[in-house]
């Protein structure tokens, strides 16, 4: 357990970045250090709070988003929010420590070795010019540290992986294509015939469907569509394009199988009878299922196990004794 450590009779200047009069204490003792959160039976002390802020992204982030001439009280209020969400994040490191403990999981230097070439690729350079650059920069004191947060990283996933409960099922990546395709997938462009009866009654019904069965029949004839349309006065918009979704699973398939200029129909469709002659089909910009699909269930497997992984940390912290002193 790291302690909280005071000694007396020494001349320093405090935490990096803290004014010197902010460290000192009563008498001849200044304190190095001081306890911001206790997590367990862990500690987490200031100076490794103040170390992980300063090389955090937020940090960066939010310092950019000030103005030229943000005065000090503003920058040193968004150091102490960036500052609260970091101690968040190193709360929850200890908790999955914990329970990387208690679970025998461990990251071992292999490990780490093994790590650093994709680390290092991430950035186009080799793991030597990466070290070069860690050891180069103020973010990290030395590489050795620098290895011991990518640990940190690691046992943080894996605790996860082996912990956290989440799947993804084969209708999940159809359904995922199905909406991400529905504008890019193949449709087919159709001459399209509604007669819809009067009324609910028998004879209504039958007498929509009689002209449905005449249209369709004067279509397998070979007649046009537009002079079958005008001889019998129909006055609806004729041509339609139907894409995946958009009709009846029935009769979605019968029409994406239909062969250009085949009639479809008459089909019951609410209270009345359709008619669809296919005109062509419109090829897909999209890659087929059997294609997408891998990239599909990758895709939807990292946002289900980010969603794990925020609730296994809310179960750990519902449970954990977390005493912070910030």
């Amino acid at each position: 357990m790291r302690r909280l450590v005071l000694l007396g009779s020494l001349v320093l200047t405090g935490l990096p970045g803290r004014p010197a009069d902010a460290a000192a204490a009563p008498s001849n003792r200044l304190i190095l250090d001081r306890v911001v959160a206790v997590v367990g039976d862990q500690i987490i002390l200031e100076s490794e709070l103040w170390r992980q802020t300063q090389r955090h992204p937020l940090l960066q982030e939010a310092m950019s988003q000030l103005p030229a001439n943000a005065s000090a009280d503003l920058v040193e209020q968004k150091r102490r929010d960036v500052e609260a969400q970091v101690l968040d994040e190193l709360i929850d490191l200890e908790l999955l420590r914990a329970e990387g403990r208690r679970f025998e999981i461990r990251v071992t230097e292999q490990d780490v070795d093994q790590a650093l070439p994709n680390v290092a690729a991430q950035y186009g350079l080799t793991v030597a010019e990466l070290r070069q650059q860690v050891e180069a920069s103020d973010e990290y004191a030395s590489w050795a540290e620098y290895r011991d947060d990518l640990r940190d990283q690691i046992l943080q996933y894996r605790v996860a992986q082996m912990l956290a409960t989440w799947s993804v099922s084969e209708a999940q990546v159809r359904e995922h294509y199905r909406k991400m395709t529905r504008d890019e997938s193949a449709k087919v462009r159709v001459m399209q015939w509604m007669f819809t009866a009067k009324s609910s009654a028998s004879e209504d019904r039958d007498r929509a469907f009689a002209q449905a069965q005449a249209v369709a029949r004067r279509l397998r004839n070979g007649e046009d569509a537009a002079t079958v349309a005008e001889s019998i006065g129909y006055e609806a918009e004729l041509e339609r394009t139907i894409g995946r979704g958009d009709i009846a699973p029935t009769l979605e398939a019968s029409i994406f199988a239909g062969k250009p200029g085949e009639v479809i129909g008459p089909t019951a469709s609410g209270q009345g009878y359709v008619v669809f002659a296919i005109v062509e089909h419109l090829e897909s910009a999209a890659l087929g299922y059997e294609e997408a699909k891998e990239r599909i269930r990758e895709q939807l497997e990292a946002q289900a196990f980010y969603k794990a992984e925020l609730e296994l940390r809310r179960q750990l912290r519902a449970k954990a004794h977390i005493d912070i002193r910030l």
